[in-house]
């Protein structure tokens, strides 16, 4: 049997909801998670408020944006936002990720939006605490990236050398990373931002993004991973770190998404990237015995 999304939630529930979640347009369910993380962002406020009574709206900025950050990356974060002018604003994610994609575009540079946006698109509506893109950079294009990025974040230019120095060894190696950080100078919300190795997937993800159209005065297009690679992205991510979220976007995009799916597409790219095991048990609906799961 199946294992439902979530313990709680009765299998007939369930089904009520995915068949809801299918009717929705990719656009819409982005509205409706922005809403989302804008509720979740006024809580958090409420709650620094009174934790750090008297404190100014710089301070509260400050602490909100480092709320959200995960603890492995705060640090760091810590050092790059330290005496921002941050204003303790509910974040919106789908602007912010538009603004992007529009800057983006603008340089030249190609790119996916691919994480929890892409999960959002394709399976249900969520919270998410960061913004995941992959850029396709000529060695060029590096200063029209730079360029773009001074005006609306705040980075270090040392870390995207970095990122380029470690390319060969993404490349040679899936479980390194080529990336850096970016943080949204208002907000501080944090914008992750992958380097594509050329990795024979990552070829294959930029080939098959799909261009979502967001209506409306303040809206735009997104280029955002296909169903089929954020699946594989996420088995991906969750070999490397098991996590009961990776877990449930993967679940969530397959129960949506369903008859839509390429399976011979998830099969042959599961083969190649030794993730058959991990693909199957999703197909099932079941969490592999074998791994040790955490809860980020």
């Amino acid at each position: 049997m199946r294992q439902p999304l979530a313990s709680d939630t009765p299998v007939h529930i369930e089904a009520g909801i995915i068949a809801l979640l299918r009717g929705l347009p990719p656009a819409r369910k982005l509205e409706l998670a922005r809403d989302t993380n804008r509720m979740a962002d006024r809580l958090a406020l409420a709650g620094l408020r009174w934790r750090c009574a008297g404190a100014g709206a710089h301070e509260l900025g400050y602490a909100l944006a480092l709320q959200r950050i995960p603890p492995e990356q705060r640090a760091r974060a810590a050092v790059l936002l330290k005496g921002q002018p941050l204003m303790p604003d509910p974040v919106d994610p789908l602007t912010l990720a538009l603004g992007l994609g529009a800057m983006l575009d603008a340089q030249g540079i190609p790119y996916v939006i691919v994480g929890s946006v892409a999960a959002i698109v394709h399976g249900e509506y969520r919270t998410t605490r960061d913004l995941d893109v992959v850029l396709n950079l000529h060695p060029d294009a590096i200063s029209a990236l730079v360029q773009g990025l001074q005006e609306g974040y705040i980075f270090a230019a040392d870390d995207i050398i970095d990122a380029l120095l470690h390319l060969p060894e993404a490349r040679a190696n899936w479980r390194q990373r080529a990336s850096f950080c970016a943080y949204e100078k208002t907000t501080g919300f944090q914008i992750d931002i992958y380097l594509s190795s050329g990795r024979p997937f990552e070829v294959v993800q930029f080939q098959r993004a799909q261009v979502i159209d967001i209506p409306g005065p303040t809206g735009g297009m997104l280029r955002v991973a296909s169903a089929e690679d954020t699946v594989l992205a996420k088995l991906e991510w969750y070999r490397l770190a098991p996590s009961d979220r990776q877990w449930r976007d993967v679940q969530a995009i397959l129960r949506v998404q369903d008859a839509a799916l390429d399976l011979a597409y998830l099969r042959h790219w599961a083969a190649e990237l030794d993730l058959t095991g991990l693909l199957d048990r999703a197909l099932e609906g079941q969490r592999p015995a074998e791994q040790g799961v955490t809860t980020g």
